[in-house]
């Protein structure tokens, strides 16, 4: 039977004078951060290629980049020969020959046929590779996010872990539509480059320059000069737009905290009428907007600053070619067929070599994303060895199917200089025992709850558990999960793993018999029902899986003595031989609980 998960919200222990609610364990353990932005562009890049390179879907994700390129390289010729085309068209027009005209308008038809369909083709495998990218992308992502303790650890990761709901949904969409889109224009435009260089090479030879009399030519003169002016964009683009990668790192940072921020308003909107919070609230996210709103402001003058640049040089290309091209023109070498075949050589490789200017805003926005998908996979696959050189528990299987607890100290939230200790020295807990665990407030029983769950490592000592998949976890706050009743009463089995009559009988053990017509609807069932209903939820979900061993952490608190009775009666019945391990609160009745423990905070040994 499958372990149940811990329910988000779990509250750990805090200073006396606090309530018992969740805490934001991130602002409590001193981690040591983990942090790649050091790590260059193409390290980041290579990290995600080697993790495609090993996925099932590599072959799909291949192909269609291939088959893109292939068809790019078609456009490209297609472009040479329309480029070609020009000549011919233009001197008619020279020559005022309407029969040479009207066969090249035919010949443009078929050109542009080609050209049309060879731009569908490649639009569709674009899009269709930016699908199966971000499937590949995101679901890799979610597998390393949740594989077993390692979405919880995750959150004591430092900044870095601060919604990963962003970098997985946003960022992760965003960078594979950025990359397909960058890749695809790098392609074309490496592409046109190459086929039109040698072109613009040979009919270099007839531009010819008269000093003094004399008459010459430079060997590839409008190739130099393309190189020339593309090289002087690209270099003082380069310097205007570099500090946009950094800006829109922190852009995203501050954009994820405030839809966080909202969304948390959204989710407590009782609590905060109850409270009249609202103005605490706004002033809240207005803070937070306000970061937003300045970081912005700081793209709009760096973006405004670039537009400068790949605006003038835009305009300037318009001429450029012209203005090279002209003294062959002049000198009766060139005719106007033949300039506009240099002009539209010349317009390609510029846009070739422009393509960096163009794109720099888009490939800073590339790098900055790329940076927090890497830096949050990367994160993920090393949370295991947060502070690792603090003490851990030592976690391992029992040979009898039994708990044992031998020395343990679980180090507190805050410095982890202070620790939970138990007064027993080393416990034994067997078959269908009944153990509570007490201690004074803040004494630690959160923080002992989690280290048996193996979520908690900073301690020492030795737990040996039964087989994990005879254990069930209880926290105060139950996880339901999105869908219908039924698939949350099932959790985290498959709605089908149980049948409806034992779901109905187990809705009506704990006292949620008019739910039973709602086995099949979909709600947020943690907002339409109360604490005490979740609870009893959560127990049901108890009375369904059966597990051998049961471990609450105020997972009854909620519940009034008569729900409580209800609950010791179904130990004494379906959940017979159950062991029982309780701390917290709302405990049962003490005379229900056969062992008991004693908890106590003290100084770190």
């Amino acid at each position: 039977m499958p372990v149940a998960a811990l329910g988000a919200g779990l509250a750990l222990d805090k200073d006396k004078n606090t309530m018992n609610a969740p805490v934001d364990v991130r602002q409590l353990i001193p981690i040591h951060p983990i942090d790649i932005s050091k790590s260059g562009g193409w390290a980041q890049f290579a990290t995600l290629a080697r993790a495609m390179r090993t996925s099932p879907q590599r072959w799909a994700l291949i192909s269609l980049p291939v088959g893109s390129v292939l068809v790019i390289g078609a456009i490209a010729a297609g472009q040479v020969r329309l480029n070609a085309w020009q000549g011919a068209f233009y001197d008619a027009l020279q020559q005022h020959d309407l029969g040479t005209f009207l066969h090249q308008l035919a010949v443009f038809m078929v050109i542009v046929a080609v050209l049309l369909s060879l731009v569908v083709a490649q639009t569709w495998l674009t899009e269709v590779f930016k699908v199966r990218l971000r499937g590949w992308l995101t679901r890799d992502l979610l597998g390393e996010w949740l594989r077993p303790k390692r979405a919880y650890l995750f959150t004591f990761a430092g900044e870095i872990a601060v919604n990963p709901d962003q970098r997985i949904h946003e960022d992760a969409r965003h960078l594979t539509e950025l990359s397909a889109d960058l890749g695809n224009g790098l392609v074309q435009a490496s592409l046109l480059l190459v086929s039109f260089i040698g072109v613009l090479w040979g009919l270099s030879a007839q531009v010819i320059f008269n000093v003094d009399g004399n008459e010459f030519s430079i060997p590839g003169y409008m190739v130099w000069c393309a190189l020339a002016y593309a090289s002087a964009g690209s270099w003082l683009t380069w310097r205007v737009g570099r500090p946009l990668i950094p800006l829109n790192t922190d852009h995203y940072a501050r954009e994820a905290e405030l839809r966080f921020a909202l969304v948390r308003v959204a989710d407590h909107a009782e609590s905060v009428a109850l409270y009249q919070g609202e103005a605490d609230e706004r002033g809240v996210l207005d803070n937070i907007l306000g970061a937003v709103l300045s970081i912005s402001r700081k793209l709009a003058g760096g973006l405004a600053r670039l537009t400068w640049v790949t605006s003038g040089y835009g305009w300037l290309v318009i001429v450029a070619p012209f203005v090279m091209a002209a003294p062959g023109y002049f000198s009766g070498r060139l005719t106007l067929g033949a300039l506009m075949i240099v002009v539209g050589a010349f317009t390609q490789i510029q846009g070739s070599l422009r393509w960096f200017v163009d794109n720099f805003a888009r490939i800073a926005d590339w790098r900055a994303t790329l940076m927090r998908v890497v830096a949050m996979r990367e994160a993920l696959r090393s949370v295991e060895s947060l502070n690792a050189g603090d003490a851990r528990i030592t976690l391992a299987e029992h040979p009898e199917g039994k708990l044992s607890l031998e020395k343990v100290e679980a180090y507190l939230p805050g410095s982890l200089a202070e620790c939970a200790i138990l007064d027993e020295k080393d416990v034994e807990i067997g078959a269908g025992e009944y153990v509570l665990v007490t201690g004074e407030t803040a004494a630690g029983k959160a923080t002992f709850f989690l280290a048996l769950a193996g979520l908690w490592p900073w301690g020492k000592g030795t737990i040996r558990l039964p087989p994990r998949d005879d254990m069930m976890f209880l926290p105060q706050q139950p996880y339901l999960p999105l869908g219908t009743l039924r698939a949350t009463i099932c959790y985290p089995a498959a709605p089908t793993s149980f049948g409806e009559p034992a779901m109905l009988a187990a809705l009506s053990r704990v006292g949620l018999e008019r739910l039973a017509d709602s086995l099949d609807r979909e709600a947020r069932w943690d907002k339409d029902l109360s604490l005490d209903e979740q609870q009893s939820l959560a127990f049901a979900r108890v009375l369904l899986h059966a597990p051998k061993w049961v471990l609450f952490n105020d997972a009854l608190s909620a519940l009034d003595r008569t729900q409580r009775k209800s609950v010791m009666e179904a130990f004494g019945r379906e959940l017979a031989g159950t062991t029982v391990i309780s701390a917290g609160r709302g405990n049962l009745e003490e005379g229900f609980y056969t062992k008991t423990l004693h908890l106590r905070r003290c100084p770190r040994t």
